[in-house]
Parts: C-alpha cells; structure tokens; sequence
C-alpha cells in the first residue's frame, strides 16, 4: 500500500503543473479571423465585445450572443422559439439564424454596431 501512495502523492504535483498551465490558454489572444470581424466594429460596441471575451469567451462567440441577444430585443418574428447562430457575414450585413433542423432564418444588421435592421 505505500507504494501506491507514493505514486500518488508524487503524480499530484505534475497534475496542478498541468492544470496551471492550460490557464494562460483560456485567454488566448483572438484569431487573425477574430481581429477582422472586431475590426468591423465601431469603438463602443468593439470594446464591449473585448469585455466580454475572456474567460473561455471567444470574439465570434461574444458577437453571436450579442446578435442573438439584439435579435430578441428588436422583437423576433416567432418569439418563444430557441434559435442558434450559424453564420455571420459581415461583408453583407447578415445573420443565419437555425429554429430546427431545417429551419433557418436570415437577418441584417448593421455591421458597425451589430444591431438588428428591420
């Protein structure tokens, strides 16, 4: 039995040296891809996505939960219904919303701000 304590003990301190060092990368600096839809942005709504994206948080995440949130605040067509984000074009102004497995819904929004255009 000692033998296996030892083996344990000894294992714990390689274990929290692995953990520590997975942390620095849960803030990983963002993608070449990241950095040009945030240069897209204007100045307030960049800095509030750069807020958001830590912690695990990508920037194409940030921006589609904000897109997500925005289209639920300009009123939804169908509200009630859960919707994912499943493409952004920035170049054209819109987002590809999915209701179900065959269901999609396009949007536009403005590009600079990410607020939902009717």
């Amino acid at each position: 039995m000692p033998f296996n304590f030892a083996k344990i003990a000894g294992s714990v301190p390689i274990a929290m040296a692995m953990i520590a060092s997975s942390a620095p990368a849960l803030a990983a600096a963002p993608s070449p891809f990241e950095r040009a839809m945030l240069a897209q942005l204007d100045a307030p709504t960049r800095a509030a996505v750069e807020k958001r994206a830590v912690g695990g948080n990508t920037v194409s995440g940030v921006i589609g939960t904000t897109l997500l949130n925005n289209y639920y605040g300009a009123g939804p067509h169908k509200p009630g219904e859960a919707l994912n984000v499943v493409a952004v074009d920035f170049a054209r102004g819109t987002v590809v919303f999915r209701r179900s497995a065959n269901v999609f819904e396009v949007q536009r929004f403005d590009p600079r701000t990410l607020r939902m255009q009717r």
